[in-house]
């Protein structure tokens, strides 16, 4: 009897996001385009989404006016990218890429950040996979810290954590489901998410979690740069000719 055939692994269009500026690092200039180990983050972030088997292509968001220095830098991406012309905030950043590309309903979409550029590839793969199987996923892991809500500087409750975690990206959802979330944001006077997944939530989506490593930090601060060049010394990984 024939062998039977292993059905394709799923693929996702990315979305990152990238029309930040690195404010807290004192400098001008795109956040997205410091350099980490003589790389942008940038290309360190779709390097590990290639190398996750996952993403077959990229959009991304650039800063009005740096357009032109993204698409020198993408010439040294490892997936075909097109670039937009980003939002003000990140939620318009996304809603610009998703409007920018055709993808059909049932297809995946995943939206990262380009300030994640330790993202680990078998964790990407995994939430793409979750996210075929339900809908949506987001990655993320659980707090370890005690939690404090804080009101005119004073302490009012110590929050449970047992069943809070920290979201973090990548984020994957079916295009219709992303699309229907975009839409409704849009409407009225919404408050801003810093989230994709809540956007899913609030028009009425289910997110399945995907918990993953803590090591999928955002670079918002030099120490944080720091960090992962530590990180990068200690493991070696390079991008995806040497995985």
């Amino acid at each position: 009897m024939p062998a039977r055939k292993q059905a394709a692994p799923p693929s996702a269009l990315a979305l990152v996001p990238a029309a930040g500026f690195g404010t807290r690092f004192h400098g001008a200039g795109p956040k997205a385009l410091v350099l980490l180990a003589g790389r942008p983050l940038l290309l360190h972030a779709l390097d590990r989404l290639f190398a996750s088997g996952r993403v077959h292509a990229a959009v991304v968001a650039a800063p009005s006016g740096h357009e032109e220095a993204f698409r020198d830098v993408l010439k040294a991406s490892p997936v075909p990218c097109r670039v937009v012309d980003g939002g003000v905030t990140r939620s318009a950043s996304v809603a610009r890429a998703l409007a920018a590309v055709e993808v059909p309903d049932d297809g995946l979409v995943l939206v990262h950040d380009a300030a994640r550029p330790l993202v680990d590839p078998v964790e990407v793969a995994a939430v793409v996979d979750a996210a075929a199987a339900t809908g949506a996923a987001v990655a993320g892991f659980s707090l370890v810290d005690t939690i404090k809500r804080v009101r005119t500087g004073k302490v009012v409750e110590t929050v449970p954590r047992s069943e809070l975690f920290a979201a973090t990206t990548p984020q994957v959802f079916r295009a219709k489901l992303l699309r229907k979330a975009v839409a409704k944001a849009s409407e009225g006077a919404a408050r801003e998410s810093t989230d994709d997944a809540e956007l899913v939530e609030r028009a009425g989506g289910t997110v399945a979690f995907v918990l993953t490593s803590r090591w999928n930090l955002k670079i918002t601060y030099p120490e944080d740069l720091l960090w992962a060049e530590a990180f990068l010394a200690r493991t070696g990984w390079g991008g995806p000719a040497e995985t």
